[in-house]
């Protein structure tokens, strides 16, 4: 049987297998909405910087327009030289003191105590609301000029100026920052304080009576200070937008939050559908090293590397930490990388001969190498999970911050051990190098969690540009958010709902006695008059 095909049937099936390609192709890739305009808002010159840097780089390369807004003295200390990428960074005119204010809440890791932490933070959400509003005036002249953005992507929800800004110009918004007490519950997350410890506790899951107590009270000022944080923004709110809003509820409208965890590190708790684990966005094929370095590592033999680096933090150690530090990197047959300050002289400092000191280290690179063997940190979230990734073992010296949380899931997960960097002496850090390097064990939870975290369907950061094309595509995901904010305390931990049992159950137990108390009394009383009657008869 032989059939002929109409001019008519042949252009049906040449459309239906062109629908066919299109709808193929609506992966997240080929069918994301290019073109669209990204703003993102930097307000801290902290290593959160270096995580809006990547994503804003890794959009524009996905063909998306970037812009990238700063505080003009952040901008001038972050952008030294022509950025060697698509995104436009620009440098907002404002009154300067957003940089001293962030470089002096980072001074405050080396105090230990926190001495007058607060009083530093509360100079921090001053400039930061005072840039807040002057980039807000630079977008509304953009504005005039017929600029118009499809997101705002953001970090630290404690600073909630991309929120704002993004509620301002009526678009969806997104925030990318590890899971805090406050992203989680403006995320609208559960958070369970049996079990799940709250930053900064630095407890581990499994906590005692005490630690619950004082998890409580972590969890508490968490949340009361959310609202006196997110209070320093109402000006701008009120003066702009609506005085029938706030900051903290503009703050819960968000629609996307980025979390960069993973629980292969992360404690196990709930979740909810608009928060999305981005862990290891920042990982990369290896390049290779510079030829010096290269020979160094090379040159380590069997023993080794370690690899020591405390972030953007390392300015500003007190003399006695670095030399203990110093002492005990001596008398390790290893050879070790000192991740030393920028602007640091190296010749100020004695080295041993076995440290290399470097002022910029390819760090992923470094932990990738074949003869890294440990790596000695502060704990920070990209460190951790880079660590991990890289499947190195540990030693960590947490200094403030996320970082004692951080390091309480690599004790926990066994993937190294942990010193007070403050009152740790040589033979103590010797010792943990020592203990960590010659146990099986650190090595062997590092490798499983490191295959783990490869083995997903999506590398992290291309879920997290598909989440973010997702969101400009829908121009916002409100159906993913959830309601725990608008309801009640008492209603949402149901103490209505355990009131009314309580009181129903009060009610019939009432009954009950009552019942019980009449029918006794019948008893008593029904005997009484039995003797009376008997003593009558007799």
């Amino acid at each position: 049987m032989t059939m002929a095909l109409s001019l008519r049937d042949v252009i049906f099936v040449l459309l239906l297998l062109f629908s066919d390609f299109q709808v193929q192709g609506s992966d997240g890739k080929t069918a994301t909405k290019k073109g669209s305009h990204v703003l993102v808002i930097t307000q801290t010159p902290h290593s959160t910087w270096l995580t809006l840097r990547l994503l804003g780089r890794t959009l524009a390369a996905r063909g998306h327009s970037v812009t990238n807004l700063m505080p003009d003295d952040i901008y001038k200390h972050l952008i030294t030289k022509p950025p060697q990428d698509k995104v436009k960074y620009e440098g907002v005119p404002c009154d300067p003191g957003t940089l001293a204010a962030g470089r002096a809440f980072e001074g405050h890791y080396w105090e230990g105590e926190y001495k007058n932490l607060l009083k530093t933070v509360d100079v921090l959400l001053k400039e930061s609301s005072k840039s807040c509003e002057a980039i807000l005036l630079h977008l509304e002249k953009q504005t005039a000029r017929g600029v118009k953005y499809d997101v705002v992507l953001s970090t630290n929800p404690e600073f909630p100026c991309g929120p704002v800004l993004a509620r301002y110009l009526g678009i969806p918004s997104a925030i990318v920052y590890v899971p805090s007490t406050t992203f989680l519950f403006g995320a609208g997350n559960p958070i369970p304080l049996a079990y799940w410890p709250v930053m900064p506790s630095g407890f581990l899951t499994e906590m005692t009576f005490k630690e619950k107590i004082i998890n409580f009270l972590f969890y508490a000022g968490a949340r009361y200070y959310l609202g006196v944080q997110c209070s320093s923004f109402d000006f701008i709110v009120h003066k702009y937008i609506s005085k029938d809003t706030s900051t903290e509820e503009i703050l819960y409208e968000t629609d996307l939050w980025l979390s960069v965890s993973d629980f292969t590190v992360e404690f196990a708790r709930p979740t909810m559908p608009n928060v999305v684990d981005i862990a290891g966005y920042n990982s990369v094929e290896p390049k290779p090293l510079p030829k010096d370095l290269e020979e160094f590592m090379e040159s380590s033999g069997d023993a080794g590397v370690i690899l020591f680096s405390l972030g953007s933090i390392t300015a500003g150690m007190p003399e006695r930490i670095e030399q203990v530090l110093l002492k005990a990197f001596a008398q390790v047959p290893q050879k070790v990388i000192w991740k030393m300050a920028l602007d640091t002289d190296p010749s100020s400092v004695k080295f041993p001969p076995n440290v290399k000191p470097m002022g910029w280290v390819p760090q992923t690179d470094v932990l990738e190498h074949k003869k890294t063997r440990l790596f000695v940190t502060h704990g920070g979230t990209n460190g951790v999970h880079e660590s991990v990734h890289h499947r190195v073992p540990m030693v960590s010296l947490p200094l403030a911050a996320d970082h004692h949380d951080n390091v309480a899931r690599v004790v926990g997960r066994g993937f190294g051990v942990k010193l007070d960097i403050f009152t740790m002496t040589t033979e103590e850090l010797l010792q943990a190098i020592n203990h960590v390097l010659e146990t099986k064990s650190y090595q062997e939870n590092v490798d499983r969690a490191a295959r783990i975290l490869a083995d997903q369907p999506t590398p992290p950061m291309d879920r997290a540009m598909w989440w973010i094309e997702h969101l400009i595509r829908h121009g916002g995901l409100p159906h993913l958010r959830t309601r725990a904010h608008t309801i009640p305390f008492h209603q949402y931990f149901l103490l209505d709902v355990i009131a009314f049992f309580v009181a129903v159950l009060a009610v019939v137990l009432g009954g009950l006695v009552c019942v019980c108390r009449l029918a006794y009394r019948n008893i008593v009383r029904g005997k009484q008059q039995r003797e009376q009657k008997e003593k009558k008869d007799n």
